[in-house]
């Protein structure tokens, strides 16, 4: 069944809130009086400049809203500047350019080049600038660009340290590919554990999943493909998150995307199941009515209203499986990916600040 957006009229101007650290920078397409962003640069685990834009909230250890933009685009436009400022009164929101995209071109040669997987980012690696233009077109390389998302969420859990956020109450906000991206990331959290040291000084894992930190999703218009030839299957990319654990997920569409709209109805039935899972109320499809636009398109739109919709539904959406913040001393633990029938892998040692890097492949599927 089809849920719709709760539609309400946009402020004349958002409250500048105060913001920690800095450099501080007005987010380009923001409306006049927009609150302020945080410009942070943050460095994957195999050298690429990650160009981030932080907005904190000023309410104390609010939950984290993590953007993710389509690929071939970048974060620094009207419809995410916007949602960032119309969220941040009640969440602390993070965008930022994935590699290639944006601001972040920006590469150590002698760390990229280490990964035989970068040839696949183009020639001009060798010379520290990447693009995504040069980016394998049949979307070979497009997996790797989750290494980003696992490096801007070690940073949202270093600033969780710190007391400017809480992102054991994280919620993801993707469009197009970008959610795509999101969702195989987030299938991956569900098999990463913390190692810990029993009584005895024994490792054992800590049996909660890093998954259960991701509290709400939501898509816009998610794509089943990245790149030109890369084909994407949702339903088991979802399926630990959203179905097995009913993390709550709207998939938003404009209500004359017919593909998008068929998409996101068929994904939420495979998720809700034939039964009545009250577990799974968090979980909907958003048809916005008479448009066809995708993606950030829907955002930008004034008339649909999307970024104040978004705020009044989150609210419902993040409480269902909200938690406490809590000290995750991020840096300091070891975690591994633990996948039924395998062998523990590492995922982050001891004392570094990125997880391992990965191709992502034995999430996909």
């Amino acid at each position: 069944m089809t849920r719709a957006f709760v539609r309400w009229s946009v402020p004349a101007a958002c409250c500048c809130l105060a913001l920690f650290g800095s450099p501080r920078v007005h987010a380009q397409g923001a409306a006049a009086g927009a609150a302020e962003a945080e410009k942070v640069k943050i460095t994957t685990v195999d050298g690429v400049e990650l160009r981030g834009y932080f907005y904190q909230s000023a309410k104390k250890n609010a939950p984290t809203v993590l953007v993710l933009h389509p690929i071939g685009e970048k974060s620094q436009v009207k419809g995410w500047t916007q949602l960032a400022a119309t969220l941040q009164p009640n969440y602390s929101v993070m965008l930022f350019d994935f590699r290639g995209h944006g601001d972040s071109k920006t590469v150590d040669p002698t760390l990229f080049t280490k990964y035989p997987q970068n040839v696949l980012a183009g020639k001009r690696a060798v010379k520290g600038d990447i693009d995504y233009r040069d980016f394998d077109k049949g979307g070979g390389y497009y997996p790797m660009l989750i290494n980003d998302i696992a490096a801007v969420k070690g940073y949202l859990d270093r600033r969780n340290d710190a007391n400017n956020c809480n992102s054991s109450n994280l919620i993801l906000i993707g469009a197009e590919t970008g959610a795509t991206l999101g969702a195989i990331w987030l299938n991956s959290e569900w098999s990463r554990y913390k190692l810990q040291l029993n009584a005895m000084g024994i490792p054992q894992l800590n049996m909660t999943p890093e998954g259960r930190n991701t509290v709400a999703a939501i898509w816009l218009s998610i794509s089943t493909k990245l790149g030109s030839k890369r084909s994407v299957t949702l339903e088991p990319v979802l399926d630990k998150a959203a179905r097995e654990n009913a993390t709550p997920m709207a998939f938003v569409v404009g209500d004359l995307d017919s593909v998008g709209k068929e998409r996101a109805e068929k994904l939420v039935k495979y998720i809700k199941g034939k039964t009545k899972d009250t577990r799974h109320k968090g979980t909907f499809v958003a048809a916005l009515k008479a448009t066809k636009l995708t993606g950030v398109s829907l955002l930008e739109q004034k008339s649909l209203g999307l970024p104040d919709a978004i705020a009044k539904t989150l609210d419902d959406m993040a409480s269902y499986k909200a938690n406490e913040w809590t000290e995750l001393d991020y840096r300091k633990s070891q975690y591994v990916w633990q996948q039924l029938g395998s062998p523990p892998v590492i995922a982050k040692p001891t004392g570094e600040m990125n997880a391992v890097f990965d191709t992502y492949e034995k999430f996909m599927r």
